[in-house]
């Protein structure tokens, strides 16, 4: 997804009404101009959460709980070698 497009798709979750905190880390800080997305790997009851930038691919590691991931992300702990084939 280009920079363009992630920031007028946060802008269009915004104008519909609903909180874009309920997808993106509105507390964390910005990459490549836009807040990183909130998801999940795994099952509810054990699965961890991670910040994504839908832009640059850069995440965090999965964690118990979302603030924690946040945590991570503001201090700029990212997950090493990662490879996007997309």
């Amino acid at each position: 997804m280009t920079k363009e497009e992630a920031k007028a798709n946060q802008d269009r979750i915004e104008a519909s009404g609903f909180k874009l905190s309920w997808w993106y880390g509105t507390n964390c800080e910005k990459c490549c101009g836009v807040y990183p997305k909130f998801d999940t790997e795994g099952d509810s009851a054990g699965g961890k959460c991670y910040y994504e930038c839908e832009v640059c691919g850069k995440r965090t590691d999965g964690y118990s709980m979302p603030w924690l991931a946040r945590d991570a992300w503001n201090r700029h702990e990212y997950r090493l070698n990662q490879m996007r084939w997309f």
